[in-house]
């Protein structure tokens, strides 16, 4: 092998194989940050399909817990509801009894 294609790819500057992830690799290692093949591929763009699907699974389950408090407020509104129109109803079978006894 020629001299000439062992140097025809600079790891400083060339963007294919792994060079750009070994420049991460070495600017992790100035700064003291662990290495991490996903966090450089979240950082590069290459998994915006997988952040996408992680963030709509956290809406997902932000909105089933807002429906889920919402059914219970409904619930607790109904029990609520029904004891006022039995209380209604005590103070009317009351009221009539008294009536009557006068």
């Amino acid at each position: 092998m020629s001299e000439d294609s062992l140097n025809a790819s600079n790891p400083e500057t060339d963007n294919h194989h792994w060079f750009p992830f070994l420049r991460y690799t070495k600017e992790c290692e100035a700064v003291g940050k662990e290495v991490s093949v996903n966090e450089w591929m979240r950082a590069t763009g290459q998994l915006d399909a997988k952040i996408a699907h992680e963030e709509s699974v956290v809406l997902a389950e932000k909105i089933a817990a807002e429906k889920e408090i919402a059914k219970e407020a409904l619930k607790k509104k109904k029990e609520i509801e029904k004891e006022a129109l039995e209380k209604e109803k005590e103070l009317e079978k009351e009221s009539k009894t008294n009536k009557s006894d006068q």
